[in-house]
């Protein structure tokens, strides 16, 4: 175990030292956040309510997804990638660690480290221009900081589960595209899901997306009922464990399978 907390510490140090790209992120997400403000003004100008949540509870949706995406720093699929094309998971393969919990570690002491260059100094300039979110309540609050871990294992799993198709095809092509495209539209991200068409919110309840965005958020603005986030999160946690089993599986395969481009 502390093999796994040292490379998640490294991470953090290393994450640390690129200050130019913490500014840049900072910048970006300044600006998401302010034309993301404007754009559900101009949505519900004329309109109290959409599916029960009104214009300050869509603007609150909107800022708190924006500070989880600057939390969420998920790099396996990559590394994966990278590894496998250049050779080097062969090597890897005899560490005396389990690789995937070697990932994990990483990205964990990633994303805590962007808590500190990116959340915060966002929350910083938040509270001197404009209100900071605050969650619906106390209980509402604890559920989302819960529901959020449980996201974050979910992305993390989708996220491997692409990376280990590199053992396959070497060339992820627009695999990771496609993904990420998916996310950004199917897991309410940008637009809660509540807006699309009932036909189509029944059939994506049977999809992880929407747990990994749109769960935490509609706890935090009060949207998801407190009596109904308890099952909503053993929801989140059954996908957990659904999407570590097929991942389990296609590592113990990936593993009798390494084609590795140049050797």
């Amino acid at each position: 175990m502390s093999a796994y907390y040292y490379l998640a510490k490294m991470k953090i140090l290393v994450s640390l030292a690129y200050r130019f790209e913490v500014f840049i992120n900072l910048g970006t997400n300044l600006i998401l956040m302010v034309a993301s403000t404007f754009l559900w003004r101009a949505a519900y100008k004329g309109v109290d309510t959409v599916a029960g949540v009104n214009e300050s509870q869509m603007i609150t949706y909107a800022m708190v997804s924006i500070l989880i995406t600057s939390f969420y720093n998920i790099n396996v699929q990559y590394t994966l990638y990278r590894r496998i094309r250049q050779g080097d998971i062969a090597i890897d393969f005899f560490r005396p660690i389990k690789l995937l919990l070697c990932y994990f570690a990483e990205d964990i002491g990633q994303s805590i480290s962007s808590v500190v260059n990116k959340l915060l100094p966002l929350l910083v300039i938040m509270s001197a221009f404009i209100q900071i979110p605050a969650p619906a309540g106390f209980t509402a609050g604890l559920l989302f900081v819960l529901s959020t871990a449980m996201s974050f294992v979910i992305l993390w799993l989708i996220s491997a589960l692409i990376g280990v198709l590199c053992f396959w095809f070497v060339e992820l092509g627009n695999i990771d595209i496609i993904k990420d495209g998916i996310l950004f539209l199917l897991s309410g991200r940008i637009i809660p899901l509540w807006l699309f068409p009932e036909n189509i919110q029944n059939i994506l309840k049977f999809l992880p997306f929407q747990y990994i965005y749109q769960t935490p958020l509609s706890i935090f603005i009060g949207q998801l009922p407190l009596e109904q986030a308890g099952f909503t999160l053993l929801i989140q946690f059954t996908w957990i464990v659904i999407l570590m089993l097929l991942l389990c599986f296609a590592w113990s395969k990936a593993r009798k399978h390494i084609s590795i481009q140049g050797g």
